[in-house]
């Protein structure tokens, strides 16, 4: 863990002072003594940049405190009945609803716990309500329980297809169930590929999952965290409803007691793992605001490694965002004084012919000064070529199609500094079946 004197060292970033919203002081989670220290993680990031998919049954997108960070697909058009950028669903531009086979997009929370877990993430700094974790991180909305809080777990696993494949940088999944599915299984081995961290909740049964799992929670994987709760005083006690497991859940946050915003645009306060996993889900957004191209394996090992010492039945302990964004921040400086490398987080492919759209997800680790531009090339055919940007960042190419694309970045005299390649597959067309598989819940056990 850092000291202060290497707090001081490490360049602020994206860092802002605290925020102070209207009702912050009833949000237990956030305040000075709580052990996550947010106001400490607060000085070096709040999230500006990164885009977290909350897989829940919905969002109110108009709550006053979630609707500045309301994340927006531009490559689509609104209300036109087309699929735009050719990603396999019509009109997505804020998200895509996985209750229904229809086209269109209901995102819409007739429940409420969706919209909760998307303000625990990510409600605004903007002096009204609550604060969010990650004040500044963007809400994918991916809609996959109904109005009472119930799905299937083909709809999970198509839910994180869509976010690794859209730009989400972490998903957060306060749902679960007893059945395992290999297909959830499959997706998030693809959000790995992808460098994307997936976050569960552990569950509200009050039993030890190492003996009897859930799931998705209980799947093995490099990018997952599984979250006990907390209960308010500091957060140090386990909550009584509160699942556990020393090799299945990694980490202890704050989730009995929280306020946060409700569908009818107001604020709520409820309890359940659900509101653990969307805090650690915060910090990993801090995290990445300050090291976006720190891969998924690296943030959760960041995460484990940084937690508080503690008695309960989980891995690692306490969440503790000071300490992990301050491990981001240097390892972000550790690789600005290294030669720069270019990966490819993926490359799909949808239509064919003049109508072909390849999509590619590209980041740059190390120092990146001397880059000016990135040439693309599709089956060694120059496809575009593409200026300097914050890393990681998006390319569509329309009428292009091929098995294998390659990125170059060149410094100012065309000379290649660093190459990235991927194999380019095809996209998968959404909402072919959402309806098979187990059964899967949100987590809430009290709301108030």
């Amino acid at each position: 863990m850092l000291s202060v004197a290497a707090l001081l060292a490490v360049p602020a970033h994206a860092g802002a002072a605290s925020p102070a919203d209207e009702r912050q002081r009833e949000q237990w989670a956030v305040s000075p003594g709580a052990l996550v220290d947010l106001p400490g993680a607060w000085q070096l990031s709040t999230g500006a940049g990164v885009v977290v998919a909350v897989l829940d049954t919905g969002t109110t997108l108009e709550h006053p405190d979630l609707a500045p960070n309301v994340w927006t697909n531009f490559g689509e058009i609104a209300g036109n009945g087309i699929d735009d950028d050719r990603n396999g669903y019509v009109d997505d531009v804020h998200g895509v609803d996985l209750t229904s086979t229809g086209a269109g997009q209901d995102l819409s929370d007739g429940h409420g716990h969706g919209t909760h877990v998307a303000g625990i993430i990510a409600a605004a700094a903007n002096g009204k309500g609550v604060v969010g974790v990650a004040p500044r991180a963007k809400i994918m909305t991916v809609k996959v329980l109904d109005a009472s809080g119930a799905g299937k777990t083909s709809a999970v696993a198509e839910g994180i297809r869509y976010a690794a494949a859209n730009g989400a940088r972490i998903v957060n999944m306060s749902l679960g169930g007893d059945q395992p599915d290999p297909r959830i299984q499959e997706a998030i081995a693809a959000a790995a590929a992808a460098n994307v961290l997936v976050v569960c909740s552990a569950g509200n049964s009050a039993r030890d999952i190492d003996a009897r799992p859930s799931f998705p929670v209980s799947v093995p994987s490099a990018n997952l965290i599984g979250v006990a709760a907390t209960r308010p005083n500091e957060g140090r006690d386990l909550a009584p409803f509160s699942n556990f497991g020393r090799a299945t859940v990694a980490l202890a946050a704050p989730g009995e007691g929280v306020l946060s915003t409700g569908r009818d645009g107001g604020w709520v306060t409820m309890s359940g793992t659900s509101m653990a996993a969307p805090h650690v889900t915060g910090v990993a957004a801090l995290m990445a605001g300050v090291s976006p191209s720190l891969p998924a394996s690296d943030l959760r090992a960041a995460l484990l490694e940084n937690a508080l010492p503690s008695a309960l039945p989980v891995g690692s302990g306490y969440l503790y965002a000071l300490g992990s964004v301050l491990s981001a921040a240097t390892a972000a400086s550790l690789q600005g004084g290294q030669r720069p490398r270019v990966r490819v987080l993926q490359a799909g492919r949808s239509g064919t012919g003049r109508s072909a759209i390849t999509t590619a997800q590209i980041a740059v680790v190390g120092a990146s000064e001397a880059i000016k531009d990135f040439r693309v090339t599709i089956d060694g055919r120059t496809a575009a070529v593409v200026r300097k940007r914050r890393s990681p960042f998006t390319v569509r190419l329309r009428g292009r199609s091929g098995r294998r694309l390659v990125v170059v970045a060149r410094n100012a005299r065309g000379k290649a500094l660093a190459t990235g390649a991927r194999r380019i597959t095809a996209v998968r067309r959404g909402k072919r079946d959402v309806r098979s598989g187990g059964d899967v819940t949100g987590g809430t056990v009290r709301i108030r």
